[in-house]
């Protein structure tokens, strides 16, 4: 049985961080969010001590893989709880971490852009950066 490893990025908007998700590849339908954290779960369906307000469950992460959570702090943040396993099997590891923060950010600031009546625009640059581009 692999163990939670405890991740802290600033992720604080949910709405971003689920279409931050979605971009990743998780279908929208399989990103469960709840306004009570609930339990994670391991590879054997035994429940852990680790819960989480937006979690995808194990069997879309990948083979013999445990949940995936983001807990919501008392400071807004999110608290990703990632098994050892996924981190080293499932390739959940810094650079998904990293790939996760660029798509939030770019969430995030399709979603302030819309908010200030601004349309957004995207570019993929040939280096793997995104462009985005706002317009009145």
């Amino acid at each position: 049985m692999s163990h939670y490893c405890e991740v802290q990025i600033e992720l604080r908007d949910e709405a971003a961080l689920v279409a931050a998700l979605a971009r990743l590849g998780f279908k929208r339908e399989v990103i469960e969010v709840h306004q009570t954290p609930q339990t994670l779960y391991g590879w054997r369906n035994d429940a852990r001590a680790q819960k989480a307000h937006i979690i995808i469950r194990r069997h879309h992460v990948g083979p013999a893989a445990n949940d995936l959570g983001f807990e919501r702090q008392a400071d807004g943040t999110y608290r990703i709880w990632v098994s050892e396993y996924d981190r080293n099997r499932n390739g959940y590891n810094d650079v998904w971490l990293g790939r996760l923060k660029q798509a939030y950010g770019i969430e995030k600031t399709r979603i302030e852009a819309k908010k200030r009546g601004y349309r957004v625009s995207e570019q993929k640059m040939d280096d793997g950066r995104v462009r985005l581009v706002l317009r009145r």
